[in-house]
């Protein structure tokens, strides 16, 4: 762990002594209590004994050392947590939750709305008995506690929240079928907008001394993405095509010899370098080409300007060219690509896990560096209650005989 500290001194991480509860499956809340735990907080993972977060369940998988099948999923997004199994559906185990919870600032889940409060452990049933405690919920469609949708009740995923919110109709594409954008785009975004909801929950409780209900919904949180088409349709009644909008150009991926490139021209100033880089400084003058907005009209005559210059140039050359005058131009990168990539290395944005069922794998780190914090620890994804007993133990002041009284009650 690296020390930053002028002083000598070595620096605790931001939310050291936060203790996080975190019912949660899949992606948004797991990937929200992950950067919590990056940070410093103890996160604990509440799963069902026997089954688990259901990550755990999904293909692929292989079995582990007593033949037990582990998802490759989960290792995405749990590291730097600790996992304890309680049976939320017997009173005894609501009622270990409860006092789990006196203790916790933090709850995270992303189960169905409702499921918590008919568990007697929702938002309003928690603040009973520790009002300091912040409540993240993570759905669809948000809970209806604050601002109600109709949709609340409709089952979310991913591709619905990308569906709903506008953005598969902004992928570049042939046709007129709408695009899923290929990865977990609005789960991604609701697990960054909920653990920055956390954390100014947190900040707040600092001032008024309460805790808070933060409601997360999918749908919400990814129609910022779709800010300027939903602006630009907003000021001048049309809708931007599929790919780039229609602003500028040139703006998007070209072909050199070896493999494509993105060129980004946005402006006059960068207008007039790109054009004396490529040779063709009497482009400027041209009427057909004097803003983006005409550029992007005529850019079938602008891109054979392109296509011909990317003729003899490889990538790097090309990029070192327009990078060199000012012109925003970079790679396409392709996984491999960015497992050899200079920045990514010296970033040091990869992390590798050492997996006993799946070796070495390796994946993104934290991307938040700050000068004041040591380097973010790594600890492996937990095997499912994995840390009950030290847990209880640490939380309540269980011993082990009091734990195994609940395991043969079946409540962990």
């Amino acid at each position: 762990m690296s020390d930053y500290s002028s002083s000598g001194k070595t620096r605790p991480l931001p939310l050291a002594g936060v203790r996080v509860l975190a019912l949660e499956n899949f992606l948004s809340a797991p990937l929200a209590t992950m950067w919590l735990g990056d940070a410093g907080a103890e996160v604990i993972k509440i799963e069902q004994p026997g089954k688990g977060d259901q990550s755990r369940n999904t293909a692929p998988q292989r079995p582990d050392e007593n033949g037990r099948q582990q998802g490759f999923s989960f290792l995405r997004t749990n590291r730097n947590k600790r996992s304890v199994t309680l049976d939320l559906k017997s009173p005894e185990g609501r009622q270990v939750f409860k006092q789990l919870a006196q203790k916790a600032d933090i709850v995270v889940e992303n189960l169905r709305p409702g499921v918590m409060k008919n568990l007697g452990l929702g938002w309003t049933d928690l603040k009973e008995i520790n009002p300091r405690i912040i409540y993240v919920a993570v759905s669809g469609f948000g809970q209806p506690d604050i601002r109600a949708s109709p949709y609340r009740d409709m089952p979310a995923f991913d591709i619905v929240a990308q569906a709903l919110s506008g953005l598969m109709m902004r992928a570049e594409r042939t046709g007129d079928k709408p695009v899923y954008v290929g990865f977990s785009l609005s789960d991604i975004q609701s697990g960054i907008v909920a653990a920055y909801g956390a954390v100014l929950a947190l900040l707040q409780r600092g001032i008024t001394g309460e805790g808070q209900l933060v409601d997360v919904a999918m749908y919400d949180s990814s129609l910022v993405f779709n800010e300027l088409a939903v602006s630009f349709f907003s000021a001048f009644g049309t809708k931007p095509g599929p790919g780039v909008a229609a602003v500028t150009a040139p703006f998007g991926s070209y072909k050199a010899t070896d493999g494509f490139i993105v060129i980004a021209v946005l402006g006059d100033d960068i207008w007039k370098r790109f054009c004396s880089v490529i040779g063709q400084p009497q482009l400027v003058l041209e009427e057909r080409f004097r803003d983006g907005v005409t550029r992007y009209a005529n850019r079938t005559e602008l891109d054979g300007y392109i296509t011909l210059w990317l003729a003899s140039r490889t990538r790097a050359q090309a990029v070192q060219a327009l990078s060199s005058e000012g012109v925003p131009a970079a790679l396409v990168n392709d996984v491999d690509d960015i497992l050899e990539c200079p920045h990514v290395a010296a970033r040091e944005l990869l992390v590798a896990l050492h997996d006993p069922v799946w070796g070495e794998v390796r994946m993104p780190g934290n991307p938040l560096v700050m000068s004041g914090v040591p380097d973010v620890p790594l600890v492996h994804p937990p095997r499912l209650g994995q840390h009950t007993q030290e847990v209880l133990g640490e939380w309540l002041g269980l011993d082990a005989a009091q734990v195994q009284a609940l395991r043969t009650r079946k409540v962990v």
